[in-house]
């Protein structure tokens, strides 16, 4: 995910227009998810966002856009990706590029 931060002194409360996209690379009966990850201004604590799922199997991809805005501001974004069985999840990796 490559984030583009508005400019100014209240870039950090302002929306983040936000773009995920995942694909299921591997035929293993399991679906994929994803969901956005932001830190606040001033803060370490990981704020979790909706998972969105992939369950049409290997090769198809799911694309959204949306927006996030938080009221202490957003310092950090970051995505997770995962893969679940049912409502188990079974591996996960964070990029907070």
């Amino acid at each position: 995910m490559g984030t583009k931060r508005p400019s100014g002194d209240h870039w950090p409360y302002a929306e983040f227009k936000v773009a995920l996209s995942v694909t299921d690379t591997v035929a293993d009966d399991h679906h994929v998810r994803v969901r956005f990850l932001h830190k606040p201004v001033g803060s370490q604590q990981v704020f979790t966002w909706s998972w969105h799922s992939l369950t049409s199997g290997k090769g198809d991809t799911l694309t959204l856009s949306t927006t996030a805005q938080a009221e202490g501001g957003i310092a950090e974004t970051g995505v997770e990706v995962a893969r679940f069985e049912g409502n188990r999840k079974l591996n996960s990796c964070t990029d907070w590029t």
